[in-house]
């Protein structure tokens, strides 16, 4: 606690002297005086009920968490160079035994924790114009969907990267790339290498990247790539395109393509042996305010000793791109062999509210001779009052059914051979967030 009020009184007094600045409009090329500091308010709470492994005495998973973002971004010096940073404090308001399960809070040795840590803080660059442009950055920071990594931002607070990136503007088309060497998770404060899934090997690095063409918004493809040294080759092509109809309706299409392939490090003992596949594809339709579509997936990932899956993270301590609805609220349709039927709808009841349902069905799993089936739906609405700026309410609620865990991991038949011990649960969020500008 006396190391977190110390990281606090220093973060107000670099505010008190960054607004001093301002004030007296001390030049400074633009660093400080077109810099800008946001606060927000993260109030976040997760239940999952699963009894997947009940046996081994794993029960509900319940936490609530309230979390502070402070984000400050400078101005351009000379209208090239800048810097940001972002610190990110979590408190824990309640946890059960194992809430570990829902990401919110630190784990230690068993307690729930709150924390806190500098999340973000690299110097950038820029060179060019709006369109036409190419920006550099190095140091810790948020790389969201950038090539086969992500940072994740539904927890309290998100996962962050150490390392080099860059992103190239060019008209209709944009390049990534990144060399990372370090993550932070989204529940912890430590910064932690990578390593592969068995043998705890360290993992020098991961160099991921895309290339997307998007000639208007709803509209364009995206070319994926990420390789965790000797270790995993991840590529992907992701789609979406929408045919107008009428003035105020249109056909929907999206859709993705994802391949692993182990490399020389890869053990082949969990998730699958050699490689690994995953398809979806979705038609919709969207007439003003109203939308739904119906998707279909499919998965490969052959695993000799037990029920294969798509893994789509690059190693222990990352964090995968993977934009398929397979990866769903409750389950994840990702098995080897697994079809997935997924439907949606959702209504922009005004500005400021919209709601929604959804439904995954997966089928087509056959682990020793049995046939493996799950499902889920569900219903959320996210709220967003004019009135107030910057607030941000979410909900989201719906039941979950799968199969039971042996001690391996794997589905859990039951003595005769002929089927396999349910498993069923129900999972909720609420969060409240509300940003503003300091200055």
């Amino acid at each position: 606690m006396r190391h977190s009020n110390i990281k606090i009184t220093l973060l107000l007094i670099t505010t008190g002297i960054f607004t001093h600045a301002n004030a007296m409009d001390i030049s400074s090329g633009g660093l400080f005086e077109d810099s800008h500091l946001d606060l927000t308010f993260r109030n976040i709470w997760m239940l999952n009920t699963t009894d997947q492994r009940a046996d081994f005495d794993v029960g509900d998973q319940n936490a609530w968490a309230q979390a502070i973002h402070l984000d400050y971004s400078s101005g351009w010096y000379q209208d090239t160079v800048g810097f940001d940073a972002s610190w990110y404090g979590v408190s824990k308001l309640y946890a059960n035994k194992d809430f570990y399960g829902r990401d919110l809070l630190r784990d230690n040795n068993g307690h729930a924790e709150g924390f806190n840590k500098v999340g973000q803080l690299f110097a950038k660059a820029k060179f060019g114009e709006q369109k036409r442009f190419m920006n550099v950055y190095g140091g810790w920071r948020k790389l969201n969907k950038f090539g086969a990594i992500t940072t994740n931002t539904s927890r309290a607070v998100p996962s962050t990267w150490e390392g080099l990136s860059t992103e190239i503007g060019f008209d209709q088309v944009q390049i990534k790339a990144a060399l990372v060497n370090r993550f932070s998770e989204r529940d912890e404060p430590e910064k932690r290498h990578f390593y592969t899934l068995k043998s705890d090997k360290k993992i020098d690095y991961i160099a991921s990247g895309d290339i997307s063409w998007k000639p208007e918004k709803g509209k364009g493809f995206t070319y994926l790539a990420g390789d965790s040294k000797d270790y995993l080759l991840r590529q992907g092509i992701e789609g979406s395109w929408f045919w107008p109809l009428s003035e105020d309706s249109r056909f929907l299409t999206r859709g993705v393509v994802y391949y692993n392939r182990g490399l020389s490090e890869w053990e082949g003992t969990k998730a699958f042996e050699h490689d690994a596949e995953h398809y979806f594809g979705l038609i919709g339709y969207q007439k003003a305010a109203a939308e739904f579509g119906v998707g279909w997936s499919k998965t490969k990932a052959h695993l000799k000793d037990g029920l294969g899956y798509f893994y789509w993270h690059m190693g222990k301590n990352t964090r995968g791109t993977f934009n398929s609805p397979a990866d769903g609220e409750g389950n994840d349709y990702v098995n080897d062999g697994e079809q997935m039927l997924y439907v949606y709808s959702q209504y922009q009841v005004s500005p400021e509210l919209l709601v929604g349902l959804y439904g995954n069905y997966g089928y087509g799993i056959e682990y020793k001779g049995v046939s493996l089936k799950e499902w889920e739906y569900g219903g959320f609405f996210s709220w967003s009052p004019q009135r107030i700026a910057g607030l941000n309410i979410f909900a989201g609620f719906g039941p979950a059914y799968t199969w039971k865990l042996d001690s391996r991991s794997n589905p859990s038949i039951t003595d005769d051979g002929d089927s396999f011990h349910r498993a069923k649960g129900v999972g909720a969020a609420v969060r409240v967030e509300y940003k503003f500008g300091l200055f």
